[in-house]
């Protein structure tokens, strides 16, 4: 059974003349603690990442259509505002999409990364590049450090599908893609590299 990290990411500014950000810096955003995960040029704007893994379903039951239109792979607000839309459209509620609505609760501007904000979350956090080798699993551990010690949870995770050992959980996208799936980025242990690919949303957990 695969584990996948389910996470929310927000928009960061850094405040102060002098004050910039480097990827793996903790910070608070109205009171809810992450850690930097990308950065503009002036290291003065970025993004977040909660430092709390949410146990929050995609959807809350297999009846619910997967028609969001929650498609973009750039921008995962957009995918948030599209689920909101779907809500007031089809008069559904947040608790039919467990994980947005944890998302929400965090606070306004959190939300839950598009697949191509997951492929950049990954790269940062991975030194730079996709590739998983000697030369990055260093970065891995002392970025899982930082958010440990700031009480946050663990990026790797061992279960039956990693035999046992530890391994980094995927982490699982807010963009949809056809059949009702959606794009999550895992680790590739056959071929020792990160990939993307489509499974179905998680119910209770299981995907």
């Amino acid at each position: 059974m695969k584990k996948f990290f389910l996470m929310a990411i927000a928009v960061v500014t850094a405040i102060g003349a002098n004050a910039q950000y480097k990827i793996g810096d903790i910070c608070t955003l109205d009171g809810v603690k992450g850690i930097v995960v990308d950065v503009d040029a002036t290291g003065a704007h970025g993004l977040i990442m909660s430092l709390e893994e949410s146990k929050a379903d995609w959807i809350a039951h297999k009846s619910l259509a997967m028609e969001t239109n929650a498609f973009y792979e750039d921008d995962g607000m957009k995918n948030m505002q599209a689920i909101e839309r779907y809500i007031a459209e089809n008069g559904s509620s947040w608790y039919s999409f467990p994980l947005f609505a944890w998302a929400r609760s965090l606070g306004d501007g959190w939300y839950i990364p598009s697949r191509e904000e997951l492929i950049t979350i990954w790269t940062n956090l991975n030194g730079g590049n996709l590739d998983l080798n000697k030369k990055s699993r260093p970065y891995w551990k002392t970025h899982n450090k930082a958010i440990k010690r700031n009480g946050g949870d663990d990026l790797f995770c061992k279960n039956t599908s990693t035999m046992g050992f530890k391994m980094l959980c995927g982490m699982i996208s807010s963009t949809e893609a056809e059949g009702g799936k959606v794009y999550v980025i895992e680790y590739n242990a056959r071929f020792g590299d990160p990939e993307t690919q489509v499974v179905l949303p998680s119910l209770k957990n299981d995907i």
